[in-house]
């Protein structure tokens, strides 16, 4: 199969519109890109069905025009939501024109999430014109998820039926030193904005410095109780309910440790933190944290302002690992704030974005035929790995729908996914194209050691 040609053109395309989902000011680009795949999907075999939310962009629902119910149905979720770019960010070229250098395909959303889901778009379009599909196929492609989608829970709700399926597949991340890759879990979590107020307005740091509580100083002393030395989490209960590292993971997590490339020069820091000499794909894909990911108080622009800060503020990011339950550890976290927050702070504490983690059931049938395809095309063993991000999604459809997902990655580590300078290795972008149609065009059972008619993918599929 060399669709390559026609992907690297309509990936062009579909880069060139600016789907930044974090400022209104490009809903017309928004509106743009949901036409430009309306169109394609529709043209090439495929009903469409825009879902739209009160509070987001629209969602794309395509259907594919003629199905075999003797056929499983694969659910394939992406997004054509991007984060924001400019040339000035670093870009060599404007960041929204697709660019060939060094064997990269250059651009922003060409990992994340265009060029992914888009290599499983346009393999469908070409099996479903020769008719060598084995699978009826749906896409649900939004517009937030670079923003979180507060009314995608409740469109699944309402769409139960049309969404309905055997198996959800998500392609968006990143390979594991550049070979193929399951994701097997995600961990979960939420946000939190804590404010802190000490007094009515700043005042004179030398008339009252030094008698009147500072904001800085107040938050600066929950958050020193908040970490240990070692960037680990010291308040009580944080880490209740995590699961226990199992051997077989643990040996798994530290062979991906040993032939990766090195992490401290691809993270662009000094060193890593790792905590009870952990390795850094249990560190990150299997250990909850809480990161600090803003904070401000006071002045800090030009020159001095030489005041007491009446108030500070500080951005926290939780992320949590099964059996974690999200709302659980939001509890916990707010008795540590009151415990710790002197009676004379005035706070405010606001917490959103809830999503528990996933983890996913390995023995599911389609776990095991996907990896004897990824072993096909790449030539080599399949990692299994733990992820340390998120696709609320995912939980959504598990406890909704009641479907499992299979999620594999495309694209390169140094892929630079929300940087300057995002990039798609050409050559991983033709093993997406080769894995999809192998995938999409041969059924599962096929591809299992021991086929048991009792674990049969659907009934009277041969």
């Amino acid at each position: 199969m060399n669709n390559f040609k026609e992907y690297k053109k309509l990936l062009s395309e579909f880069v060139a519109f600016k789907s930044v989902s974090t400022d209104p000011k490009f809903l017309t680009e928004i509106d743009k890109t949901v036409a430009w795949l309306k169109s394609l999907l529709e043209k090439n075999g495929f009903n469409i069905e825009i879902l739209k939310g009160k509070n987001s962009n629209p969602i794309i629902f395509a259907d594919q025009t003629i199905k075999d119910n003797l056929l499983p149905t694969l659910l394939i979720y992406g997004h054509y939501d991007v984060q924001p770019a400019e040339k000035s960010d670093g870009w060599t070229k404007e960041p929204f024109d697709l660019v060939e250098s060094k064997g990269k395909l250059i651009g922003r959303g060409v990992v994340d999430n265009k060029g992914q889901i888009l290599a499983h778009i346009v393999t469908a379009i070409e099996l479903i014109k020769t008719k060598k599909i084995a699978y009826n196929v749906k896409f649900l492609v939004e517009g937030n998820e670079e923003t979180g989608n507060p009314d995608l829970a409740s469109l699944m709700k309402k769409n139960k039926i049309k969404l309905a399926c055997d198996i959800l597949v998500v392609s968006d991340g990143e390979l594991t030193n550049d070979k193929p890759t399951i994701e097997i879990s995600l961990r979960g979590g939420f946000n939190c904005k804590l404010t802190f107020k000490t007094g009515k307005n700043n005042l004179h740091s030398g008339l009252a410095g030094g008698a009147v509580p500072n904001a800085a100083i107040e938050l600066n002393r929950l958050l020193s109780k908040l970490y240990n030395s070692d960037g680990s989490v010291q308040f009580k209960d944080f880490y209740k309910n995590v699961d226990s590292v199992g051997k077989a993971q643990l040996v798994n997590n530290q062979r991906l440790q040993k032939q990766a490339k090195n992490i401290t020069k691809l993270m662009g820091v000094k060193r890593l933190l790792m905590q009870n000499g952990k390795d850094f794909f249990t560190q990150t894909g299997l250990t909850p944290t809480i990161q600090i990911t803003g904070i401000k108080s006071g002045y800090i622009d030009t020159g001095f302002a030489n005041i007491v800060p009446a108030d500070a503020e500080v951005r926290l990011n939780f992320r949590i690992v099964a059996s974690q339950k999200a709302v659980d550890v939001a509890n916990d976290f707010k008795k540590f704030v009151i415990a710790n927050t002197p009676k004379y702070v005035d706070y405010s504490l606001t917490l959103n974005g809830f999503h528990n983690p996933i983890k996913v059931n390995t023995n599911n049938q389609y776990v095991a035929g996907a990896e004897k395809m990824l072993e096909l095309v790449y030539g080599t063993r399949v990692n299994r790995k733990n992820v340390g991000g998120a696709i609320p999604f995912v939980g959504d459809v598990k406890h909704i729908l009641g479907i499992d997902t299979l999620l594999i990655p495309f694209v390169n580590e140094d892929c630079n996914m929300h940087g300057t300078q995002e990039n798609f290795d050409i050559e991983l972008a033709k093993k997406a194209l080769e894995f999809s149609n192998v995938f999409m065009s041969h059924s599962i059972r096929f591809y299992l050691p021991r086929w048991k008619t009792k674990n049969s993918v659907v009934k009277g599929q041969t």
